[in-house]
C-alpha cells in the first residue's frame, strides 16, 4: 500500500493520526496535529511549519533511521513542502495581511524606547488589543523605566516573531492614563500586577503605532510604510 504523507506537515499518515472534519469523520488528507474539528490548528505559514518541524528533528531521526541536522532537515522540508496540498495552494493575502495574522498568533512582543543616554532599551512585554500588524496596546506601570523614556522621547521599535516569520516596527508611544480608556483596555490578568483593578493608580498604557515595517513572513522581506 502506498504510503500517505500529512499534506501540511509531511508526517507519515495513518487511520489512527488522521484529523477529524466538523462532521466527525476522519479528513484523507491531514493529521490530528495540524486539522481538527474541520480546521487546522494553527495558522502557520509554509516557512513557519518548517522552523515548528524542525523542532522535532532528533525524534523524526530516530524514527526513519537518519542522521540530519535540524539544517538538514529545514531544506529536505523546503524542497518537499511545497508539493503538499496545503501549500500548493497560493495564499492571496498581502503582506501586511500576513503581518496581522502573526501578530495576532504572538502573546509577546518586544518593545525598545530610548533611554537618558540615547540607547535603545528593548524589553518583552505581553500584548494587550491590537489593531492591524502596527497597533499594540500594553499595560505597565507608572513608576516604569519604560514610562520615563517615553516622557522624553516617544520614538520606538517594536517587534513580534514566530517560528521564523518577523516584523520590525519604528514607530511611537503615547502614555495614555485617561480612565475612560484604561478601563476599555483592561484585561482580566492584569490584577495581577495591579490589584486594584482598572483604576489602580500604577496602572498606566503604552499605545504604540508603527509607521515603517520591515516584514520576513515565509521567505518573503519587504520594507514598508504604513
Amino acid at each position: 500500500m502506498e504510503q500517505k504523507f500529512c499534506q501540511s506537515c509531511g508526517m507519515p499518515l495513518t487511520y489512527k493520526n488522521k484529523g477529524m472534519n466538523a462532521d466527525g469523520s476522519r479528513n484523507k488528507d491531514y493529521c490530528m496535529y495540524c486539522y481538527k474539528d474541520g480546521k487546522f490548528t494553527q495558522d502557520f505559514s509554509m516557512n513557519q511549519m518548517i522552523e515548528f518541524c524542525a523542532q522535532f528533528t532528533d525524534q523524526m531521526n530516530k524514527e526513519a533511521g537518519w542522521n540530519l541536522t535540524p539544517e538538514q532537515a529545514k531544506e529536505q522540508m523546503r524542497k518537499f513542502f511545497p508539493h503538499l496540498k496545503r501549500w500548493k495552494q497560493k495564499d492571496e493575502r498581502s503582506l501586511v495581511e500576513k503581518a496581522t495574522a502573526l501578530l495576532a498568533q504572538c502573546e509577546e512582543v518586544t518593545l525598545a524606547s530610548i533611554n537618558a543616554d540615547g540607547f535603545p532599551r528593548p524589553v518583552p512585554m505581553a500584548k494587550g488589543h491590537t489593531t492591524g500588524c502596527n497597533e499594540v496596546w500594553m499595560a505597565t506601570g507608572t513608576d516604569s523605566m519604560k514610562v520615563a523614556d517615553f516622557t522624553i522621547n516617544p520614538k520606538a521599535g517594536l517587534c513580534y516573531s514566530s517560528h521564523g516569520d518577523s516584523v520590525a516596527l519604528r514607530g511611537i508611544v503615547k502614555i495614555v492614563s485617561d480612565d475612560k480608556v484604561r478601563k476599555e483596555m483592561w484585561q482580566d490578568w492584569y490584577i495581577n500586577h495591579f490589584p486594584g483593578g482598572p483604576s489602580d493608580p500604577n496602572y498606566v498604557l503604552l499605545h504604540f503605532v508603527g509607521t515603517e515595517a520591515t516584514i520576513w513572513i515565509n521567505r518573503e522581506f519587504a520594507h514598508k510604510q504604513l
